[in-house]
């Protein structure tokens, strides 16, 4: 469960790293592209949170939602820019990317170790 997780968030960033050359460009990115990263984050984040709920393993990964989630926070506020047709804080989108890329590292360096 924690592997797909992995690959639903991994596909996140792949997408956001796409949408980050829109910011940079001060552009408004294609909504398809916006939804989509935000729907594989969200799903990753979800799956997460009900294998955290329902397993029996000691590491339930309480640290990595709590890393993503705060991710996602920032997310929410661009998105809400976004909707309104108005610029992204380039500084936001870079804090978001950061904080993303290092829950999947946290995650994945978690995994590997076990």
């Amino acid at each position: 469960m924690v592997i797909i997780a992995i690959i639903l968030i991994s596909l996140a960033v792949l997408i956001g790293a796409y949408l980050l050359k829109f910011v940079f460009k001060e552009k408004h990115p294609p909504k398809a592209f916006v939804f989509a990263h935000g729907a594989f984050a969200i799903l990753g984040i979800l799956v997460l949170f009900i294998y955290a709920l329902t397993t029996e393993e000691h590491h339930k990964h309480w640290d990595s939602i709590a890393i993503f989630s705060v991710a996602a926070v920032g997310g929410l506020y661009m998105f809400s820019k976004d909707i309104r047709h108005k610029n992204v804080p380039r500084w936001v989108a870079v804090v978001h990317a950061v904080i993303a890329l290092f829950g999947l590292v946290w995650i994945l360096s978690h995994i590997l170790n076990e």
